[in-house]
């Protein structure tokens, strides 16, 4: 399920100001905006990616909830990343791939993941954000923080037409 840009913001804003712990620099609201353009253009391709390490003969599909998730919603869709934010399955809590039909479901578990990253990494800086979401963890990844860079200087009511 697509969206458009309009109905990403809104989400953006209805759910910016649970994000958190954050740097005093990065605003909510603006940094899930940012990262629904990097992730699927502000909602416009939210089709489910496939990421074969958690799938299974991967690296991470014989690990944690995998197993459950493979037997439960078959390969490849438990080893998907879903949603405007392209949250992986296995870290989007208690739902099921038909929840990120729902805009809302898909934000609400993007953001509660999104915020154990934070608290588990406490990252410094828009980049260091852009690194855990990405890949779980801080590491360098300038490709993924300078697309992160542009997005969050790419006002809301610029990109909806507002």
């Amino acid at each position: 399920m697509n969206f458009t840009p309009s109905q990403v913001s809104a989400m953006c804003e209805k759910y910016g100001a649970q994000v958190g712990p954050l740097p005093a620099e990065v605003d909510g609201t603006q940094l899930l905006w940012a990262m629904s353009g990097n992730e699927s253009s502000f909602g416009v391709n939210c089709t489910p990616r496939h990421e074969p390490a958690f799938d299974v003969g991967g690296a991470y599909g014989a690990n944690g909830d995998m197993p459950a998730l493979i037997a439960l919603y078959g390969s490849p869709a438990a080893a998907c990343s879903y949603g405007p934010l392209q949250v992986m399955l296995c870290n989007a809590g208690n739902t099921s791939p038909t929840d990120f039909d729902d805009l809302d479901q898909a934000f609400a578990a993007s953001v509660a993941y999104l915020n154990t990253l934070l608290r588990r990494f406490n990252p410094q800086s828009l980049d260091e954000i852009g690194e855990c979401w990405n890949a779980g963890h801080v590491t360098p990844d300038p490709g993924y923080t300078s697309k992160l860079e542009a997005n969050y200087g790419v006002p809301r009511a610029q990109a909806t037409g507002e």
